[in-house]
């Protein structure tokens, strides 16, 4: 196997470990009725030393791509491929993400069971109820967005699909047709400027952004702070990480900075998915960030790939 897919097989091989270590702390790890951690729990010790040995290995990893020309890799031309396979990982994370606006938005007109909105732990409910959590107008905001945020990944995401090789006609190059050759690939240029693609690749770091102030404004009289920490830095991450993707529209992107975001943001967002991300529409949002993450972080390691065995 290339070793230029070390990190997207740590960061998924990392990833369930920590989901694994994550959802045995949730059992034994917390006090049922306060949800107060229990001191020296072996579960939270080890789930710690993980995600800080996984921190350096994804460190040490990025230290090993290929080195870079500033703006040597562009959106969508450092991202495309021919392999629907490829395209279907972060396809399966747009649509997650959609999913998560859509539950917000249920969840604002009731539609959503009591048992779907609120968290394993009682707090949350109590918060909820008391008005303590996201207001009307906030999840109706956050639902909206991540709708506006799908949409645009996908979008962006459509762009990545390469036309296969030959795919031109031969009206379109009548010279390579009556020569006998073929007729060569025809040029991958978006249908948006750098600009508005740009904007397109931001719309999921503002609703990020956005989330992460609410999400915290829940969680912060919360006086347990193992018990909501990894999912405030997933949201970190993950905005983090899309602020990088979209870097690449303005060719100022560097594969290794998104790859260390990308890889701990997929790390964080399994870890968080066995809280069940307090919400169903969390819990979904962080299965799609980390599919969506995951998949442009194996498009571009692809492209990559490909660019190494061109030179070769």
């Amino acid at each position: 196997m290339n070793k230029l897919y070390a990190m997207p097989l740590t960061a998924l091989l990392g990833g369930g470990a920590a989901f694994a270590l994550r959802m045995l702390q949730n059992s034994t790890g917390f006090e049922p009725d306060t949800g107060l951690p229990i001191p020296g729990n072996i579960a939270g010790t080890a789930l710690l030393a993980l995600l800080i040995a996984l921190a350096a290995a994804i460190l040490w990893l990025a230290r090993q791509l290929p080195q870079e020309e500033p703006g040597a890799a562009s959106f969508p031309s450092g991202f495309d491929t021919d392999s629907t396979g490829l395209l279907a990982v972060p396809m399966a994370g747009i649509f997650l993400m959609g999913l998560s606006g859509l539950a917000d938005l249920a969840e604002c007109a009731g539609v959503l069971p009591p048992d779907l909105s609120f968290s394993r732990h009682a707090l949350y409910g109590i918060l909820r109820q008391g008005g303590m959590g996201f207001s009307m107008k906030g999840q109706l905001l956050l639902g909206a967005l991540a709708l506006a945020a799908a949409a645009g990944l996908f979008m962006a995401l459509s762009m990545c699909r390469r036309k296969p090789a030959g795919a031109s006609s031969g009206a379109e190059n009548p010279d390579a047709e009556a020569s006998g050759g073929e007729a060569p690939q025809a040029e991958h240029k978006p249908p948006l400027s750098d600009a508005a693609l740009g904007g397109v690749l931001l719309f999921p770091v503002g609703a990020l952004v956005i989330r992460l102030v609410l999400t915290y404004r829940v969680d912060s009289v919360n006086p347990s702070l193992a018990m909501y920490c990894l999912e405030l830095l997933a949201l970190v991450f993950m905005t983090l990480a899309f602020y990088r993707l979209s870097s690449f529209a303005y060719q100022a992107g560097k594969t290794s900075r998104f790859a260390v975001y990308a890889s701990a943001a997929s790390v964080l967002c399994m870890a968080s998915l066995a809280d069940g991300g307090a919400y169903l529409s969390s819990a979904l949002l962080y299965a799609g960030g980390w599919l969506t993450l995951l998949g442009f972080l194996l498009l571009r390691v692809r492209r990559m790939e490909e660019g190494t065995d061109s030179q070769s």
